[in-house]
């Protein structure tokens, strides 16, 4: 059964992950989420990013989008 939680959408269309989901999935400050939706569902992902700390956050995160329709 799962575990479900009612959030509320700010007016920036920001919501907040739960500390008992966060701690659940090991999301922590800094994380990336991988985002999709598939009918009247959204679906979050935990994201594998390999930074290049030598590379621009912009470089890096083309990459990383790259990267995350391939997996």
């Amino acid at each position: 059964m799962s575990d479900t939680t009612l959030v509320k959408v700010s007016s920036k269309g920001l919501v907040t992950l739960p500390k008992k989901i966060r701690s659940k999935l090991g999301i922590n400050d800094g994380d990336y989420l991988a985002i999709s939706s598939n009918k009247d569902q959204i679906i979050f992902r935990k994201a594998k990013i390999e930074i290049d700390y030598e590379n621009p956050d912009d470089a890096w995160k083309e990459y990383s989008k790259k990267k995350l329709a391939h997996d």
